[in-house]
């Protein structure tokens, strides 16, 4: 890596353009001596003004998450790089994010595919929403530390979230980036799971901070049924083989039985939407499973 090193960003836009444009900000701003490249990957088409030195790629539909960190990056691909880093729209860079990334990837070797830092959910930093993270392999659900003292601890992790993270481009290209079969939610877990298998590790950089803004696209933060349908449409796919993925497939049945009922009874007309979302979401879950299908992106749901 060189002393300034380059970085592409890519950056997934749908819905509302300000937070996109926050985000975009916090780029601009950030002091690192990183040379960067920045795209944003339109999926909804209404990203039409982007502030000077930024590329818009649009695209006349809604690929989905990982489909459009794909397009970016092939849009790239003919420059090199000493890294990628891909954000959701609703995430800003604090300062020093870029060069943090550029140091995590100097300093842990060349088998770091992934380096990520805490995200916090408030300008403040009094609130964490990741401070590093497992996968959950008896229960095929992903672990994210919310402590404060995880999140100034520099260490490798078994899992990042897709939020906000650099990745090595020869990482990238040895798995082929996101499957874009997912369309929203889990592709993290999987692109996680084949950077693993291939002898890859994830670094943790407590001086790549973020703010993540929830819910600013797909109503996360208030469980909406467009997060809770993909939530349980995907929770299965990542993981093999088949036969423990039926054992999963047992466990969450129960869970998302049980999980449907209490928001039913609990939340009135939306809680009836909620449960409608993850009964959907799950028998999905199960026809993949077994064949019988390959889930479909829902129309008009974002990313």
């Amino acid at each position: 890596m060189s002393e300034s090193p380059s970085a592409a960003i890519i950056v997934v836009h749908f819905g509302d353009p300000a937070p996109t444009l926050a985000c975009l900000s916090s780029i601009v701003a950030d002091p690192s001596i990183v040379n960067r490249t920045v795209v944003v990957a339109d999926n909804s088409g209404n990203f039409r003004v982007p502030p000077s030195g930024v590329t818009v790629i649009p695209y006349a539909g809604n690929l989905g998450f990982g489909a459009a960190v794909n397009r970016g990056v092939t849009y790239l691909e003919d420059h090199p790089f000493d890294f990628y880093v891909v954000l959701n729209n609703d995430i800003q860079v604090r300062p020093g994010f870029l060069q943090a990334a550029a140091n995590a990837f100097r300093s842990s070797g060349p088998k770091t595919a992934i380096a990520a830092g805490p995200l916090y959910c408030d300008p403040g930093l009094d609130q964490i929403w990741y401070a590093g993270g497992g996968i959950n392999f008896l229960t095929g659900t992903v672990r994210q530390s919310k402590s404060s003292k995880d999140a100034h601890i520099g260490r490798f992790v078994g899992f990042v979230p897709g939020a906000a993270f650099a990745i090595r481009p020869s990482a990238w290209n040895d798995v082929g980036g996101f499957d874009p079969a997912y369309f929203l939610y889990s592709e993290d877990v999987d692109l996680c799971l084949r950077l693993r298998q291939r002898g890859w590790r994830f670094a943790f950089e407590p001086e790549m901070q973020a703010i993540h803004t929830l819910g600013q696209a797909t109503g996360s933060q208030v469980l909406s049924p467009t997060y809770l349908y993909y939530m349980t449409r995907n929770r299965l796919r990542p993981f093999q083989p088949t036969a423990y993925r039926v054992y999963l497939a047992i466990l969450h049945s129960c869970y998302v039985l049980t999980r449907a009922a209490f928001v039913a009874l609990r939340n009135g007309q939306y809680g009836r939407a909620q449960a409608r979302a993850l009964l959907s979401g799950h028998s999905q879950a199960l026809a993949h499973l077994f064949g019988k299908t390959r889930p479909q992106p829902v129309e008009g749901v974002p990313r």
